[in-house]
């Protein structure tokens, strides 16, 4: 599947964040889409803490 996201949204997120503009267009499709972001980057995770959960955080292994 391919899907789009906001640029504008993107950017958003960049300026409030230190985050890549590469990991906030997960993101905001993350946050578009209403579901949590499953990633093991670290900065994200601290970033975007509403959104963004870890892979051991999901499985329920923490």
């Amino acid at each position: 599947n391919e899907f789009d996201v906001s640029s504008a949204q993107v950017l958003s997120l960049v300026s409030k964040s230190n985050c890549s503009s590469y990991d906030c267009e997960f993101v905001a499709l993350a946050q578009h889409l209403n579901i949590q972001l499953i990633t093991q980057d670290k900065k994200v995770l601290r970033e975007f803490s509403s959104v963004a959960i870890s892979a051991v955080d999901f499985i329920g292994l923490k």
